[in-house]
């Protein structure tokens, strides 16, 4: 099966994803392991950000679903696309007789030759119930990765700086969420300006009430976790969960504030924040309004 197609079959993945409004780092790890079953390059994987970041129209979905039927023509084809499923519903557990009949009935269902919107229903109902039926189940350990990276951080230099935080750990793990996502902008050029570093530490103070060696310290940890790369999905996921829609609205002038720090604004640094507002589930309008309010400030 052609890599093209594969792409079409996890964009349609990725819909279902998105039935209830989001996206768990669950649900985002199993498109993961498609991608890698399918073996498939990073710029490939590139082509389904979009797909990620927010849900598609119905009509879209439609569109999606029946371009999937259409290109898995052949039975070869079917039968790799069946395969793949029966491995990602075995690989939580031996598969039960209603997951086996759930398979069964998809396979069927390529077999059709007309399919209503209503049967591409029955099939998003498919895949809720086979790969993604445990998704939603809590995962400690994958959901809080970046926590306990970060704080296991703040401890070392904490300890070899001598310098000590008052912060609840809760607070930290936010500062570090959000820390993380402005030094992110500063880094998307490759080059962390000078006053692109005062405008980060800046805001950070600002946002948190931090000051001298305290901040000092937690401006270090969230620089050097942007420069060294972190799994945006799961930060963004659990901005989405721990800040109000305030926060996030402020995060996003902060945003603009590093980026326009230097005296101009990087197309590259637009789109990122672009991107990280889209994940934070703040409209486009509210967005476009932020940046003609950020780039009169340089004019």
């Amino acid at each position: 099966m052609s890599k093209f197609k594969k792409m079409t079959f996890l964009k349609v993945l990725t819909t279902v994803a998105w039935a209830d409004g989001e996206v768990s780092q669950s649900e985002f790890n199993i498109l993961k392991t498609f991608y890698r079953k399918f073996d498939l390059e990073k710029h490939e994987m590139d082509e389904l950000k979009p797909y990620l970041l927010s849900p598609i129209s119905k009509k879209e979905k439609d569109t999606l679903y029946r371009q999937m039927v259409a290109e898995l023509s052949s039975p070869q084809e079917k039968k790799e696309i069946v395969g793949a499923l029966e491995e990602m519903v075995e690989a939580h557990k031996r598969m039960k007789s209603d997951e086996r009949e759930l398979v069964d009935q998809f396979s069927e269902w390529l077999e059709k030759s007309s399919h209503t919107r209503r049967s591409f229903g029955r099939v998003r109902n498919f895949f809720q119930g086979t790969i993604f039926k445990h998704a939603r189940d809590r995962d400690p350990d994958m959901e809080k990765y970046f926590k306990r990276r970060v704080l296991k951080k703040i401890e070392l230099k904490s300890s070899h700086s001598k310098i000590s935080t008052n912060l609840p750990e809760e607070r930290l793990y936010f500062v570090c969420l959000v820390g993380t996502l402005m030094a992110t902008i500063a880094h998307v050029d490759d080059h962390f300006d000078p006053a692109e570093k005062k405008a980060l530490k800046r805001c950070l103070a600002d946002q948190f009430s931090l000051k001298g060696k305290e901040l000092t310290l937690l401006f270090e940890v969230v620089e050097e976790q942007a420069r060294q790369g972190f799994d945006f999905h799961e930060v963004a996921t659990e901005l989405n969960r721990v800040a109000s829609y305030n926060d996030r609205i402020h995060l996003m002038e902060c945003l603009f504030e590093v980026a326009i720090a230097d005296g101009e604004m990087a197309h590259g640094e637009a789109e990122e924040i672009r991107r990280i507002t889209k994940a934070l589930r703040i409209p486009h309008k509210t967005f476009i309004e932020c940046k003609v309010r950020a780039l009169d400030k340089i004019r």
